[in-house]
């Protein structure tokens, strides 16, 4: 398996077809804060959503 070597703000964007032919993506992003995030969505539409949710919990722990 490829290592992933994101900067902060970066994303990257995988298509691939699971083990029944559908077609997937496996997103992967780095917060400015260095955290990684990951997910295995049917579109990038979708996990950019759910990178967007995280990304808010994450801001959320960093308020003092």
């Amino acid at each position: 398996m490829d290592s992933i070597y994101l900067l902060p703000g970066e994303e990257r964007c995988v298509n691939f077809r699971d083990s029944d032919g559908i077609p997937k993506v496996h997103y992967t992003y780095c917060s400015l804060h260095g955290r990684l995030f990951n997910c295995t969505c049917r579109s990038k539409d979708e996990a950019q959503r759910l990178c967007e949710d995280w990304l808010v919990t994450q801001d959320r722990c960093y308020i003092n």
